[in-house]
């Protein structure tokens, strides 16, 4: 895992990705699963975001670190910086759930869905038959 020293994104704009992220996604202590702002999710999120640093940092100087009200603050954030905040929500969300703990508390496997693999009921191609027979419906392109 990178550490605060070998990542791209330096101490001040970790601290600032991190005051954001929290506010994207809380705790939960209702569902016992960490918010975004979780040491191990941070961590994902700043090696996965490491090719939108450059993207990232003028948005991310700007975050007030001192703000008192944190909604108000990345609620300003996306207001001013709407391409980075949504880079940086979607870039929050992949990571999140990503998380075990997150997994578990959603009842779901936490493993990839192949080797393994999903039992697929078997399909009634026979449905299919109408469409075929009405042919071809698309004009060939030379």
């Amino acid at each position: 895992m990178q550490t605060s020293e070998q990542s791209v994104f330096s101490e001040a704009e970790q601290a600032a990705l991190a005051a954001i992220v929290g506010q994207i996604i809380p705790a939960s202590q209702e569902f016992d699963v960490p918010g975004a702002d979780d040491p191990e999710i941070l961590a994902d999120i700043l090696i996965s975001g490491a090719h939108l640093r450059d993207r990232l940092a003028v948005a991310l100087a700007e975050v007030d670190l001192e703000a008192r009200d944190r909604a108000a603050m990345a609620a300003e954030f996306r207001k001013a910086f709407a391409q980075e905040a949504e880079l940086i929500q979607i870039l929050t969300a992949q990571c999140y759930y990503r998380d075990a703990r997150v997994m578990r508390a959603l009842k779901l496997d936490v493993r990839p869905p192949f080797p393994v693999g999903y039992v697929q009921e078997p399909s009634d191609f026979s449905l299919l038959d109408p469409v075929i027979q009405r042919g071809e419906i698309y004009r060939k392109v030379p």
